[in-house]
Parts: C-alpha cells; sequence; structure tokens
C-alpha cells in the first residue's frame, strides 16, 4: 500500500519530531531534532481535516483495518 504526498513543508534539516496547532488553527508550528521551530502562517485545515488528510489513504487502503475506521474520517473535507 502506498500514499499520495498531499503536501510538503520543507525547512528542516532533521527529523520532525512534534506538530502544534495555534488556537485559531491558523498557525502549525513544526519542532525539529535540529534544534529550529518552523511556524507556518494562514493554515485552511482544522487540526482534525489536517489529519484527516494526512491518513485518509492509510484509512482507505490498509486491509487488516477493520470497517468502521476505514471510516473513521468519511465526512472531513480536505479544503
Amino acid at each position: 500500500c502506498q500514499g499520495k504526498l498531499l503536501q510538503t513543508l520543507s525547512g528542516h534539516e532533521s527529523w520532525v519530531n512534534g506538530v502544534a496547532f495555534s488556537p485559531n488553527s491558523q498557525m502549525i508550528a513544526f519542532v525539529s531534532d535540529d534544534k529550529t521551530v518552523k511556524l507556518w502562517n494562514g493554515w485552511k485545515l482544522t487540526p482534525y481535516q489536517w489529519a484527516c488528510n494526512w491518513v485518509r489513504d492509510y484509512l482507505e487502503n490498509n486491509p487488516t483495518l477493520s470497517e468502521s475506521d476505514r471510516h473513521l474520517c468519511d465526512g472531513v473535507g480536505s479544503h
């Protein structure tokens, strides 16, 4: 099973090991092993939409998931 790339956010020189959303969901902070924090502003998705977009292909195509788990993100918009 292979996933589909949705978006690439570049800038870190090492692994990203933390993500946090601002209370209004308009900014995301990424923390990296390179000891930097990158802020992405103007985000249009809620944290739930972002997370569902990230795992949607996995949920739809992983043969080991139960049918109910496969539909966890049904109805969650991607934009």
